[in-house]
């Protein structure tokens, strides 16, 4: 970064002295550097607003762009792709004081960020029914991993369900009720789309596995230990119908 560019961030930040050496700082300099700043502060808080729209429909438009504005003011970002804005904001809303009788609003907004993650994570050849069904038993021995998109978030608090009743309204698992029950979720992408659904804990075990690279078998293994009732051939069919995992063929993944 050049000094130029240093001394306008700073002036940006508020030090306009710092700009010295370059310009001459008058109340025109001031007013054209306030307008740039305010620029920035909208864009920042618009792409905050746009990345967390389950936050926004929980506490109104009003409140979240005030809190949004305290964020963007303490962390005004070094990426020019706004989309990648706000990795933080999560952690910081859970600090927030405004949000301290707000339980739900950081994992609700961790899971939102989760969507933006799944939806700009980079392509993948998935593993495909009839790949499955030629490796036939070798599958137990094999160590396949997820898609990029792939999140996978397990609350001790119906943090889920909450998320899929703004996100997902037509996904919604029923009544909505905050209480103090475990529930896991997966965000993934496919076919283009962000799919979000929740999971057992059979499920849970399955994929958290893989995503360690256990052998299929383990995954197995560890599901059943805690649900002997789940069929696996049916749970693993309809993770591969969810395009879930890679393909375990090299060339594809060339």
């Amino acid at each position: 970064m050049s000094a130029f560019h240093t001394a306008f961030e700073a002036a940006l930040a508020g030090d306009t002295e710092a700009l010295l050496p370059h310009l001459v700082v008058d109340d025109r300099t001031r007013a054209a550097i306030g307008v740039y700043r305010n620029t920035g502060l909208k864009a920042r808080i618009d792409a905050l607003e746009a990345s967390f729209p389950t936050v926004v429909q929980l506490v109104g438009a009003d409140w979240f762009r005030a809190a949004a504005l305290a964020f963007a003011q303490e962390h005004p970002g070094d990426d020019p792709v706004m989309v990648t804005y706000g990795a933080s904001f999560p952690v910081w809303l859970a600090t927030f004081e405004p949000a301290q009788d707000l339980p739900y609003l950081a994992p609700c907004a961790r899971l939102d960020r989760a969507w933006t993650e799944a939806h700009v994570a980079a392509d993948a050849a998935v593993m495909t029914p009839a790949e499955a069904g030629a490796l036939g038993a070798a599958l137990t021995g094999l160590s396949v991993g997820l898609h990029p998109s792939v999140r996978l978030f397990r609350f001790d608090w119906t943090v889920p369900s909450l998320w899929l009743a703004h996100r997902y309204p037509e996904a919604a698992p029923g009544p909505l009720v905050w209480e103090p029950r475990a529930e896991a979720l997966m965000i993934h992408r496919t076919a283009g789309h962000v799919r979000a659904r929740l999971i057992n804990p059979a499920e849970f075990a399955f994929l958290e596995a893989c995503q360690k690279r256990r052998p299929l078998g383990i995954a197995a293994d560890q599901a059943a230990r805690l649900d002997r009732t789940q069929s696996i051939p049916t749970l693993f069919a309809s993770l591969i119908a969810a395009d879930v995992f890679l393909t375990s063929e090299p060339e594809a993944r060339a």
